[in-house]
């Protein structure tokens, strides 16, 4: 067990008796927390919420094709046979990773793929094919009917008690050799950086009607210890990005011991470029009118839901940098961003009507940690 036991600097519970308390209350739902209490937790992990169902049925036409595939499918039978002999390697190897991915402009699939929008050679995906899926209600719609903040779309039946829920991100990458693999443990990690969650003026762990949440970016240099299995330990201090466009204030309410967080306009988290040189520690994920369902745990931890829209471009931008990503990822980023466009269901343009941002949800788990402020004050995540 760490921290301070009685020491006055903590703003919340103490330390050792917190876990007691909401193990109880997880039991008999009559246990109360010290009045103004104050949470924290470490998001680490946060991958995109996919729903692994069978394959034949989420997927029935197969993976999503990659661009060598895309590629191939432009070919007639005999050319196609042709190219594919191991004397041709170096002319298919040039047609494919040469002027296939690359336009009259010079740009690529993956630098500029909006500049292939009308290039029928990148078709769109078939996309998820399932009518289950993880994720949030987020246009308030039980059809997916056109509001003034989103376009009609089919909504998926909800997995996580919501009878109709929107994830359009899923439905777009669902069929993804990358995102699929062989298991739901091939997705371990997360689509987001680790991330810092704060429960302030906490006076019941079950039930609540008002508390006051930080969702913050972890400092830049802040480094997350792990075990020698790759495991981050529990109830380590991190700072809060001194970065505004990373600190997020909202409010929530506690119910039967599920924090909810509804309509969030704008959520910003840092997200690290690694391909972007020093562009890479300034960028951000964006969310747009962000729900969230997040259950505390007897273990000082948390698990749920974070729902919203994303920018088209604010997605797969990692990918959407260079050459490589199609020449030796394989990946279509063409294709990608078409399916995008054509799924996209929130934020319609005011003149054109097409919508520019997709619903997606992210499946999130929380580990106890202590959150530490500008003034170095400190929330206690036991």
């Amino acid at each position: 067990m760490t921290g301070n036991c009685t020491g006055s600097r903590w703003r919340l519970l103490p330390a050792c008796i917190l876990p007691a308390v909401l193990a109880g209350a997880a039991l008999d739902g009559g246990v109360h927390a010290r009045e103004g209490s104050t949470l924290g937790f470490l998001v680490v992990d946060s991958r995109l919420a996919m729903h692994y169902g069978p394959f034949e049925s989420d997927c029935p036409g197969g993976f999503e094709p990659t661009v060598e595939e895309n590629f191939l499918a432009t070919l007639g039978p005999d050319e196609r046979e042709r190219i594919l002999r191991p004397e041709n390697a170096e002319e298919y190897a040039n047609a494919w990773k040469g002027e296939f991915i690359n336009g009259p402009g010079g740009e690529n699939v993956c630098q500029n793929p909006k500049a292939f929008l009308d290039d029928p050679r990148h078709p769109p995906h078939r996309g998820v094919q399932s009518r289950v899926a993880y994720g949030l209600n987020l246009d308030g719609t039980p059809d997916g009917r056109a509001t003034p903040l989103t376009c009609e779309h089919p909504k998926f039946e909800g997995l996580d008690g919501e009878p109709a829920v929107d994830n359009q991100l899923y439905r777009a990458v669902g069929c993804y050799k990358s995102r699929r693999g062989t298991a739901e443990s091939e997705q371990a990690g997360g689509d987001l950086n680790p991330f810092l969650i704060e429960i302030r003026d906490l006076d019941d762990p079950r039930n609540d009607d008002r508390v006051e949440v930080g969702i913050y970016s972890l400092e830049i240099a802040d480094l997350i210890l792990r075990t020698p299995a790759g495991e981050p330990l529990p109830d380590q201090s991190f700072r809060v990005s001194s970065n505004p466009h990373w600190r997020n204030e909202v409010t929530g309410r506690l119910v039967d011991g599920e924090l909810l967080i509804d309509d969030v306009d704008r959520l910003y988290l840092r997200y690290r470029l690694f391909t972007w040189g020093a562009f890479a520690d300034a960028y951000s994920q964006e969310f747009r009118r962000v729900r969230l369902r997040l259950r505390l745990g007897p273990d000082g931890g948390l698990t749920g839901l974070l729902g919203g829209y994303r920018p088209l471009m604010n997605i797969s931008t990692v990918g959407y940098c260079c050459r490589a990503t199609a020449s030796t990822a394989n990946m279509d980023c063409a294709s990608e961003y078409k399916t995008f466009v054509l799924m996209a269901d929130g934020d319609p343009d005011p003149r054109t009507g097409q919508c520019t941002t997709i619903s997606a949800a992210h499946r999130l788990t929380g580990i106890p940690a202590f959150v530490i402020h500008d003034d170095g004050t400190e929330a206690d995540g036991r």
